[in-house]
């Protein structure tokens, strides 16, 4: 079998059995990861009212790695917050050899984004070879004084905002009422006194 036809192929067996065949033979020295950053995204339309956080791990070697997210040191596993990992490390040509990288996304609520000290931890977990190792980085939010208008905080002024211009309403047509009602009886005394 030529095996330089194969040459840097990746194959994928089952569910996560992956086969990678090299060219020529290197030295596979694994490298741990030399940069891990938490950064903040804007807050976007397609975030559903959410702010993003970006998860950057890079410059490492092999590409076995897993990403997972902790929500003040809690596993997030909630709905309330969604995980978008790359599905695979990708490569980054060096000059040096091959190097990986690796991105995941979490969407944050709002109401968890204007609050002061919510640390938000992004783990990323590196196989060398023989062991696991995991790096980590935190992003604690600030709080926010002036969040803008929130789906919250919109719906709770329009609630309120009904609910005056009923009672404002209703106070018209009770007033209009009583005008109209002391109107006929100083009309039914006026023809009285007429008479």
């Amino acid at each position: 079998m030529n095996f330089n036809r194969c040459a840097n192929y990746e194959a994928y067996f089952g569910q996560g059995t992956k086969l990678t065949v090299l060219g020529q033979p290197i030295s596979l020295i694994p490298t741990a990861i030399k940069s891990i950053n938490v950064l903040k995204g804007p807050v976007l339309p397609q975030c559903n009212n959410k702010t993003c956080l970006v998860c950057v791990a890079s410059d490492f070697y092999p590409d076995h790695v897993s990403v997972s997210w902790t929500h003040n040191f809690q596993n997030i596993t909630d709905d309330e917050f969604q995980v978008s990992t790359d599905a695979a490390a990708t490569a980054a040509a060096k000059k040096d050899g091959k190097n990986y990288k690796i991105t995941s996304r979490l969407m944050v609520p709002i109401k968890d984004w204007v609050k002061p000290n919510i640390n938000f931890t992004c783990t990323v977990s590196f196989f060398n070879g023989t062991n696991n190792i995991k790096e980590n980085k935190t992003f604690t939010t600030k709080g926010i004084d002036n969040p803008g208008m929130t789906r919250e905080s919109y719906i709770k002024i329009t609630q309120n905002a009904k609910i005056s211009y009923t009672v404002l309403i209703l106070k018209s047509c009770l007033y209009a009422a009583l005008v109209c009602l002391l109107v006929w009886k100083l009309q039914g005394k006026r023809g009285k006194q007429t008479k």
